[in-house]
């Protein structure tokens, strides 16, 4: 799926908005505890004003979300001990408040 930008943003968790590329993946994946975790470690992150937030899904349906900050340098990485998600990666960046992919940057 490709977004070249976004006409609208919706307002999402802990002052979060997401852009249209981001919430089409979460609807079409149903992954929108993905986008949870994502809103949810802002907290944690406020200093980050760029991040890279990777799914990644095991042969055996585990995953590991992982934050980067656009440099390398992991931010954060937790296991997921189950997903029924369908794709084998996705892949969100975080710019100040806002969730997008990185085809909407």
């Amino acid at each position: 799926m490709q977004f070249s930008s976004s006409d609208t943003y919706q307002k999402y968790l802990f002052g979060m908005v997401v852009t249209d590329g981001a919430m089409q993946l979460a609807t079409t994946y149903q992954c929108f505890w993905f986008l949870d975790m994502v809103a949810a470690y802002q907290h944690m992150l406020k200093k980050e004003d760029f991040q890279i937030w990777m799914l990644r899904k095991n042969a055996d349906s585990s995953a590991w979300v992982i934050a980067e900050d656009g440099n390398g340098k992991v931010l954060m990485k937790q296991e997921i001990k189950y997903t029924n998600f369908r794709m084998e990666q996705a892949t969100v960046w975080v710019e100040g408040n806002v969730i997008l992919l990185s085809s909407e940057h």
